[in-house]
């Protein structure tokens, strides 16, 4: 029976990199306990679900996914984006809150989109930087004899790094660096990213932590008075021209209708 189930438990592991790529490690634990390891790939009430219906000749698996850095990343924009990651959510660990969001999500380090997968990669890119520069000047300041808890708390690593940047500096200055890198995106963040700044205080801060667009209207006018009008915000202003029609359209029915129920006439076709 154990020659059985280490043979049925491994077959197992293997139809899961067939399914789901990447690698699944089963190792053995003690009597019927078995140790299965992967990272990223599908979520683990996904893993359980399947070994629930396999046969595993009555193994009891332990299910232990562990995240790459690019995973963290992603999940972190999105609970940034979606207003649930902010500055002082988790404490001085933040990641934690993290992992715990990505539980149940399958293929966590997938952006939903390319910018995504972009911003994902200069948060990375920024948040290693920055943990370097923190270890060195860590190092620098520690006195010759040193023990744990002496002096100031030791630096966060890169991944705790990128899910700290996020939680306290938002996601806006991401997308602008993706853009400036040549990353395609709608015409109204075209404008929001260079505008933003102009906006008043709440719109610039929706942009700064969530990159929520500014409202139409607002972005459109914040680039027609710009003196120095570039290619990029004069070519998403012209892509917009369709969203102002509607949006004209819609007021122009709205105050038509409101006319009628105070008994004016009809206004005159344009």
């Amino acid at each position: 029976m154990p020659a059985d189930r280490a043979r049925k438990v491994r077959q197992f592991a293997r139809a899961l990199e067939e399914q789901f790529g990447g690698q699944f490690d089963a190792d053995y634990d003690t009597g019927p306990k078995w140790r299965l390891d992967w990272v990223n790939g599908p979520s683990e009430p996904a893993v359980r679900t399947l070994a629930d219906a396999a046969d595993l000749a009555g193994a009891d698996l332990r299910f232990y996914r562990r995240y790459s850095r690019k995973a963290i990343a992603v999940t972190a924009i999105r609970m940034k984006t979606a207003g649930r990651l902010e500055r002082f959510d988790g404490g001085r660990y933040p990641q934690e809150i993290v992992e715990w969001e990505a539980l149940d999500i399958d293929h966590p380090d997938r952006g939903t989109d390319a910018l995504q997968d972009a911003m994902a990669e200069l948060l990375i890119a920024a948040a290693t930087a920055t943990a370097r520069t923190a270890r060195a000047e860590w190092e620098a300041a520690r006195p010759r004899r040193w023990t744990p808890g002496d002096g100031r708390p030791t630096p966060l690593d890169a991944t705790e790094t990128a899910v700290d940047l996020v939680r306290t500096r938002g996601v806006g200055w991401l997308v602008e660096q993706a853009i400036t890198d040549g990353a395609t995106v709608a015409p109204l963040v075209v404008l929001s990213a260079r505008y933003a700044t102009h906006a008043d205080a709440g719109a610039a801060v929706a942009w700064a932590h969530r990159a929520q667009p500014l409202p139409l209207n607002t972005a459109v006018d914040l680039a027609l008075a710009d003196d120095e009008l570039p290619a990029a915000a004069g070519a998403a202003l012209l892509a917009l021209l369709p969203d102002l029609r509607a949006e004209w359209d819609r007021t122009e029915a709205a105050i038509t209708a409101a006319a009628r129920r105070a008994g004016l006439p009809e206004p005159a076709p344009r």
